[in-house]
């Protein structure tokens, strides 16, 4: 059974290459066929063509195109006039030369034509005469261009961040060193330094190792009132409290 399967699938095989080869082979063969007959109905041309025929009358060869133009060269002669005697002008010419003297009588300006010095001389100006300058009408171009911003466009964004950082850094370092000024400024002492109390008695106190009474100035601090163990001041209208330790 499996031999007759494989024997008919062979059969199959050989089926199918065999059909489409044979329908190949008639259409090539159709095709030759059909090509001679087309080549054998065509009538044939001769592709060197014969030379031109010659009369049955003359016995000369056929004058080809080079050999006929020395001939044309007499016939161009011919054709051209016939050259004049050079002698004849000059006798024509003569009465009229002759007769041009007494019709126009010679005159002083004619008789004595201008050099080209005296032309020269006559064209340029004096030397101490300049030549007028001349005034331009032309209006002066007036520009209506007005940019809308004033960056400069042959600065790159890069160059302009730069500027930018630049800018920023010294005004950084302007502002550290007005802060660092004022920080290390000496801080005027207050006026309570000003005095120093050391004991009170009654109705005095012992500032700087001297009696002061109220109303009594000591060092630009007046002293305002004395109580049991402080004493309030006034210096430059600004009152303080000192405390006695």
């Amino acid at each position: 059974m499996k031999s007759f399967t494989s024997i008919l699938g062979w059969l199959l095989l050989i089926a199918l290459v065999a059909v489409p080869s044979f329908l190949f082979y008639n259409w090539l063969t159709q095709s030759k066929k059909a090509a001679s007959e087309e080549l054998a109905s065509a009538p044939a041309v001769n592709v060197f063509p014969p030379a031109a025929a010659q009369p049955e009358g003359s016995s000369q060869p056929a004058v080809s195109p080079a050999a006929g133009q020395p001939q044309a060269q007499p016939a161009a002669r011919q054709m051209l006039p016939a050259p004049q005697p050079v002698q004849e002008q000059p006798q024509a010419q003569a009465p009229a030369a002759a007769q041009a003297p007494a019709e126009q009588p010679p005159s002083a300006s004619a008789s004595a034509p201008e050099t080209p010095a005296e032309n020269q001389e006559g064209e340029q100006a004096p030397a101490g005469e300049q030549p007028a300058v001349e005034v331009s009408t032309v209006p002066k171009p007036i520009s209506y261009y007005e940019p809308k911003s004033e960056r400069d466009p042959t600065f790159s964004p890069a160059d302009y961040r730069r500027i930018k950082e630049e800018r920023l850094a010294r005004e950084e370092a302007a502002r550290m060193q007005a802060l660092s000024e004022r920080r290390t400024k000496a801080r005027e002492p207050g006026p309570e330094t000003r005095i120093s109390l050391q004991g009170i008695v009654g109705n005095a106190a012992i500032i700087n190792g001297d009696m002061y009474y109220v109303n009594q100035t000591v060092r630009g601090v007046k002293i305002v009132k004395i109580g049991a163990d402080y004493v309030i001041g006034d210096y430059k209208g600004k009152k303080f409290r000192k405390v006695l330790k």
